[in-house]
């Protein structure tokens, strides 16, 4: 699962299981290149601390223009683009279908599914002529479950990106060009405005417990790695034994 002499670039990574990722991967030996709405430069700090390479860019994925942009990075630093981790997400303030504006649909889409779409199509453009490349896109278990405090946007763009991954794995596979998905549980990284209460009662949920950011990003590592050559258009679910009150699924 070592990952040295690669450029890894990760959207979302300023914090959450996007630094997670972002972390693993520089101490897989990946250069790292971060993409994000917020400054990601203290993440860049830390890693190089630890003796990694990274460098970032504040950019919005759903603006096709700022993917080529981030990309570009990539090359300009650091000369290739080998791994693309599609990780910036966000859920509109409005949960429920009688309250969600379309701005607020629009907007989680653009960033969530769009936004996929533009980063992939722009890594996928440098990768060909080289033959190779490795994409993993974050996706949620909200993608088949009816999650009551996640928008109807989130949950539509993250079964969305299930549709995408299979599609691109599909397409590229043959070009050298491998796609996943890991399609993650409750992290504890997300502030969901849980009680006391409340955290304890969805932890039952799960029969290992809440997710740590961590666990999201060993998995992405394992797919950015060479010891998944032969995995493409898999979606990793890993939910802690999700149960909802019934056997693990």
């Amino acid at each position: 699962m070592r990952l040295d002499g690669t450029v890894a670039v990760v959207t979302g990574a300023a914090q959450g299981i996007g630094r997670a990722i972002a972390d693993s991967l520089a101490q897989a030996g990946a250069r790292v290149v971060i993409g994000d709405l917020q400054d990601a430069r203290p993440v860049v700090g830390a890693i190089r601390a630890d003796g990694g390479e990274a460098c970032s860019v504040i950019m919005d994925t759903s603006v096709r223009s700022d993917a080529d942009i981030l990309m570009d990075l990539a090359i300009s630093q650091f000369g290739q683009v080998d791994i693309l981790v599609n990780n910036a997400g966000l859920d509109a303030p409005s949960g429920n279908v009688w309250d969600l504006t379309n701005e607020e649909w629009d907007r989680v889409i653009a960033v969530n599914l769009t936004g996929v779409f533009n980063c992939s199509q722009a890594a996928v453009l440098r990768m060909l002529p080289v033959s190779r490349g490795n994409i993993v896109n974050i996706s949620s278990h909200a993608s088949w479950l009816g999650v009551a405090g996640m928008s109807p946007a989130y949950n539509a763009s993250k079964a969305g990106i299930i549709g995408l991954t299979v599609s691109f794995a599909a397409q590229l596979a043959d070009r050298g060009i491998r796609v996943n998905a890991v399609a993650p549980g409750a992290v504890r990284s997300r502030d969901f405005g849980w009680s006391e209460e409340e955290e304890r009662a969805n932890e039952r949920l799960y029969a290992l417990g809440l997710g740590e950011p961590e666990d999201v990003a060993q998995a992405v590592r394992y797919l950015a790695s060479p010891a998944a050559k032969w995995v493409t258009g898999s979606i990793f679910y890993i939910h802690g034994g999700f149960r909802r009150g019934g056997p693990i699924i």
